[in-house]
């Protein structure tokens, strides 16, 4: 890694610390969402499923009025997106001191008028995982609603504002590998317009085959 390069991923580790959310406009051009979008047309969308705990004391993949959505797997993508995908994660790797094996496959999201995630946190619940919990969320927004659809962080007091092309990432866990609880936050109900994402989580050991 050159000197630049170091510098760099340093201090946007340093900026994405326990407390804090980091935005970054522009990620992506205005052009590669459009492309990206279209590409998603031909996707496999699915019901968005939440991993909720069950009343033997399990947890599992179900479908729950807390998530209001449709997801598309990266698993059921075109070759072309996952193309695309490879070159994002790539410039993820200039930003993050990271292996791209440790990624989880990505997930696109999109929402109806009025869907939206409560506020639930995205780590805590692999610790037995082979790969280990949720280090990094790496979430890009890849259109920009007219009203609603923003991400809500009620601990830290922040309301992200919903922008096609911007990338938002926070750190899930405290420096001991505890699940970071100031990191609870929700997808904000969509109120007008569209609204469609890119996620995936950067875990503790490699994840991907």
């Amino acid at each position: 890694m050159g000197s630049i390069r170091a510098s760099r991923v340093q201090d946007m580790e340093a900026d994405i610390g326990e407390h804090a959310v980091l935005e970054i406009d522009g990620f992506l051009s205005s052009s590669e969402c459009r492309w990206i979008l279209n590409e998603l047309k031909y996707a496999c969308w699915r019901p968005s499923l939440t991993y909720m705990e069950q009343d033997d004391g399990t947890r599992r993949d179900v479908l729950s009025p807390l998530r209001v959505s449709e997801t598309a797997q990266q698993s059921l993508l075109t070759d072309e997106m996952l193309d695309k995908l490879a070159e994002i994660e790539q410039r993820l790797a200039g930003f993050v001191e990271m292996e791209t094996s440790h990624l989880e496959t990505w997930q696109a999201t999109d929402y109806p008028l009025g869907g939206n995630f409560y506020y639930h946190m995205d780590s805590g619940y692999w610790d037995t995982h082979p790969a280990g919990d949720r280090i990094y969320t790496f979430l890009l927004y890849l259109t920009t609603p007219e009203h609603g659809g923003g991400t809500d962080f009620r601990a830290l007091g922040r309301r992200v504002r919903a922008k096609a092309g911007k990338l938002v990432v926070w750190n899930n866990l405290f420096a001991n590998g505890d699940s970071n609880h100031r990191m609870i936050h929700s997808s904000m109900p969509l109120l007008k317009g569209r609204k469609t994402t890119l996620v995936t989580w950067l875990r503790q050991k490699r994840f991907r085959e």
